[in-house]
């Protein structure tokens, strides 16, 4: 069973980190992750149906829909899911739920910073997959190794690691980002901050 309580509060927690321009739609998007920017300029999703898996607020699956994709935000947190329709205020899209739209296939599938929280990483990449459409493409992040260590992370990946979660579902393309910009133009591994891009393209 989801605690759906304890995911409110560490929303809430989110929120104080965040400050003051916490529940200003428009200081967030101008202050969207590092990771998250990346992903919007290295996967378009104009014209595709795109689901965010853990979206939390809500504030990169606008970004999404305002990049042209039809998008649907889906958290356990009602808290961060009454802040993300908030967000959205009149505009058609995104749709918002807390519940897993079951059912439903979509193109791209993210999933940001969430599967270092889940017990079983390699059936919550299998759940992931059973939301995309054959030739789809699961699209996430996650630290590398210890690199924004949070209490609630239940493993630090390497490469290795994060291949045997991801492998058994399709085929897997990673890549190491790195916070400071520049550091991703060097071609070696450095000691920096940094997180995990993973692709996982399905089976056509």
């Amino acid at each position: 069973m989801t605690d759906r309580a304890l995911y409110d509060e560490c929303y809430r927690q989110t929120l104080t980190r965040y400050g003051e321009g916490a529940t200003d739609l428009a200081w967030r998007l101008d202050h969207l992750l590092w990771r998250h920017r990346h992903l919007l300029r290295a996967f378009p999703a104009r014209g595709l149906r795109v689901l965010d898996h853990g979206c939390m607020d809500g504030v990169f699956t606008i970004a999404l829909q305002r990049a042209g994709a039809e998008a649907t935000g889906y958290d356990v947190s009602p808290a961060a899911i009454e802040q993300a329709i908030r967000f959205r205020g009149d505009a058609v899209g995104p749709r918002f739920v807390t519940d897993p739209p079951r059912g439903e296939r979509f193109d791209l599938v993210f999933t940001n910073e969430v599967i270092e929280h889940v017990p079983d990483d390699r059936a919550f990449a299998g759940e992931l997959a059973g939301f995309v459409r054959p030739g789809g493409r699961i699209i996430g992040t996650t630290p590398v190794g210890r690199y924004f260590w949070d209490p609630d992370h239940k493993r630090e990946y390497d490469e290795a690691g994060l291949r045997r979660a991801l492998e058994p579902w399709g085929s897997v393309r990673l890549k190491r980002l790195y916070r400071k910009g520049w550091r991703n133009l060097l071609p070696w591994v450095q000691r920096s901050a940094s997180v995990w891009v993973f692709v996982v393209t399905l089976a056509g």
